[in-house]
């Protein structure tokens, strides 16, 4: 049997100039990692790799038959069950035997891949806001109540400024329906400022867990998960200490009609906070990206929003998004901001050939493709406003911020009204219909493989034409 430890000999190797920097402490809790480069060039946590096996049983072959090889006991956790065999995280000091030992494990029929444990990044532009502080401590999420709404909303004040919203026809969808709180959202990134006065009304809160009770209620193997799970932490209070998470947050749902601030593409949802990256980079694993995607899978969203990238192929994460793929999740990912072709040069999570995999290029207030952003005729799908996006950010703040980072959560939002309006539409028809119905815009012919930017409105037209008429309660 051919055994598939995809590209061994370039993704495992290290670069000659090995240490890029840290992955910093997240609000002191984490020991900093070094970070090591393959061949390739993709940053990922020396001494760290995902080795997916037959059992575990097979892992503890290998480690005890390399013992000599590695010089040292080597550590693994589980990280995710997949088809034919489960990954785990082998975690070693010594990188290079590491290496070797995997290498010589081509021989087992019981190891099917091994790859680094990738680093990812947000994608927004490098010239980047100074993060806010976050709100961490032990126990359950520290949340307050959300007030209630003003009866007939109230216009938010900073609404006539977002002209992304208006680009993409949201104001004329909302004629329709504005969203919905039975529609749950997953924000995999930097986490979010859960209790900012433009958020608090539309974070989710999991149904089958009593907060700060130290129980885990629901049995989903996370105790006091409340709104969401923090990934690079190890807790309950996903809170974001970057202010990506709540900008990226904002666009997608901040409260409308609530009379402050500003308003999200959709202005109802359940918003789950999974936070996996963090710090003043807002940088994540691939260990910690793939258990986000994993818990957003297992509880319930039917759309995941992803503004960040970085790695190389991953057969691990690939594995996740096929799982969601499965349950009809869609998977909306930032295209990238090194203004580079993804068909030449592929950009992860984008890059996936998944059904569910929707990749969002950035466009500016005059519709022409920002300098930034990535592009592809056959590997981006659609662009959408990205540049100088106001939405929240941690502290009832708020601020412009641009990248495909911002233009990812545009599209996320109008996925959102969509699945509000035809509750039983799936990754596949929500794909389809957002991409059959752009604005063609000529600067997008050959950067796009729809040639055009987001329009809710004319999604909406389609979705009627196709699916009859939309179901407007909430």
């Amino acid at each position: 049997m051919k055994i598939a430890i995809r590209s061994v000999a370039s993704v495992l190797a290290i670069a000659a100039a090995s240490t890029l920097g840290f992955l910093g402490k997240a609000h002191g809790s984490r020991t900093p990692k070094q970070i090591a480069l393959t061949e390739d060039g993709y940053p990922y946590v020396r001494g760290e790799y995902l080795v997916k096996v037959r059992s575990s049983a097979a892992l503890e072959r290998l480690l005890e038959s390399q013992y000599e090889t590695i010089g040292a006991v080597a550590r693994k956790s589980p990280v995710m069950s997949a088809n034919n065999g489960t990954w785990y995280k082998v975690n070693l000091a010594d990188d290079y035997k590491l290496r070797d030992a995997i290498l010589s494990a081509r021989e087992s029929a019981d190891v099917l891949y091994a790859e680094p444990n990738y680093v990812y990044y947000t994608s927004n532009e490098p010239e980047k806001n100074i993060p806010m502080p976050g709100n961490k401590g032990k126990g359950g999420p520290d949340y307050q109540e959300a007030p209630a709404l003003p009866v007939p909303p109230v216009e938010d004040p900073q609404v006539s400024g977002m002209y992304g919203l208006n680009k993409i026809g949201a104001p004329q969808a909302w004629q329709i329906i504005n969203g919905s709180a039975k529609v749950l959202v997953a924000d995999i990134d930097t986490g979010i400022d859960y209790n900012h006065q433009d958020l608090i009304n539309n974070i989710w809160h999991n149904p089958g867990e009593i907060p700060g009770d130290g129980i885990d209620n629901d049995g989903n193997g996370y105790i006091d998960d409340v709104v969401g799970w923090d990934f690079r932490d190890k807790d309950a209070r996903p809170f974001d200490d970057n202010s990506h998470g709540s900008h990226t947050a904002g666009t997608i749902a901040a409260t409308g009609g609530n009379g402050i601030g500003v308003s999200g593409v959709a202005q109802q949802a359940s918003i789950m906070s999974l936070r996996f990256l963090g710090g003043t980079q807002g940088s994540g694993t691939l260990e910690d990206a793939i258990k986000a995607i994993e818990y957003a899978t297992d509880n319930g969203a039917q759309i995941m929003s992803n503004s960040w990238g970085g790695g190389g192929f991953s057969q691990a994460m690939f594995d996740a998004i096929s799982r969601a793929n499965d349950k009809g999740i869609l998977f909306v990912a930032a295209a990238g901001n090194s203004g580079t072709d993804n068909d030449k040069q592929a950009q992860y999570p984008a890059n996936y050939e998944l059904p569910n995999v929707l990749s969002v290029a950035a466009t500016d207030s005059a519709d022409k493709l920002a300098s930034f952003s990535c592009f592809g005729l056959k590997t981006v799908h659609l662009a959408a406003p990205g540049v100088k996006i106001i939405s929240t950010i941690p502290g009832n703040q708020y601020q412009a911020l641009s990248g495909t980072s911002m233009a990812t959560p545009h599209v996320t939002g109008a996925a959102v009204l969509l699945k509000a309006a035809y509750p039983n539409l799936k990754a596949k028809e929500l794909k389809a219909l957002l991409m059959d119905s752009v604005e063609k815009i000529p600067g997008l012919n050959g950067k796009v493989s729809t040639s055009g930017r987001l329009n809710i409105s004319k999604a909406f037209a389609i979705a009627r034409a196709n699916f009859g008429e939309a179901k407007t309660g909430n």
